[in-house]
């Protein structure tokens, strides 16, 4: 049985990627839960339809999936939070 989950487009830097996409968060739970969570079993975080943008070379890779380590996460924006000028 699948444990059922939303999806949360985000906009997430490493120091060395910027990764846009879709994270995959256990139903009713926030991004800050995920994030914060000690548990090996979360070490990494499931990314569907993952953009990839190199932040040294500007190349750009495309993905249907991609886990995450969260220990290389630098920065984590919803996409819905960013606004621009």
């Amino acid at each position: 049985m699948k444990a059922r989950k939303d999806q949360l487009k985000v906009v997430i830097f490493t120091p060395q990627h910027k990764i846009q996409g879709n994270l995959h968060l256990i139903e009713n739970s926030r991004l800050s839960d995920i994030l914060n969570t000690e548990s090996q079993s979360r070490d990494f975080l499931p990314i569907t339809d993952a953009i990839i943008t190199d932040l040294r070379t500007s190349h750009v890779i495309h993905a249907g999936f991609i886990s995450l380590n969260k220990r290389q996460i630098e920065l984590v924006i919803e996409e819905h939070e960013i606004k621009t000028k």
